[in-house]
């Protein structure tokens, strides 16, 4: 189920002309505050309810990790498991288009985590 809702998402077209929100660290921090800062901010808009914010926060969050600037071993001091898988399916769900976040109607980060690896690599190949 959750599949073909984030994949009904991805297939809206995007309307908005605009770019993602800025990340929520400065360029000048260090790795680790860059991953604390932008966890630290998931997890508020996930307390908050907010869907959009909380994409757009686990994407970055993903780019971070992704980035391999930082080990997996000192970031998952930082987040646990849950989140790291959050943040990993995110990135690469948007990658392409991350602005496409902005124009999905019902996707979350629960419905990104409970996708099997199956539906991610589909998602991730087929867009």
């Amino acid at each position: 189920m959750s599949f073909n809702i984030i994949l009904q998402d991805l297939l809206v077209e995007n309307n908005i002309n605009s770019e993602l929100q800025t990340p929520p660290y400065d360029n000048n921090m260090d790795i680790k505050s860059k991953v604390k800062t932008t966890f630290t901010c998931l997890l508020r808009s996930l307390k908050l309810k907010h869907r959009i914010s909380s994409l757009i926060f686990a994407f970055y969050l993903g780019k971070l990790i992704e980035s391999k600037e930082i080990s997996k071993r000192d970031c998952r001091k930082i987040i646990s498991e849950h989140f790291w898988i959050i943040a990993i399916r995110t990135y690469y769900i948007f990658e392409v288009n991350p602005a496409q976040i902005y124009a999905t109607i019902e996707t979350s980060t629960a419905m990104i985590r409970r996708l099997s690896q199956l539906e991610f690599r589909k998602l991730t190949l087929e867009l």
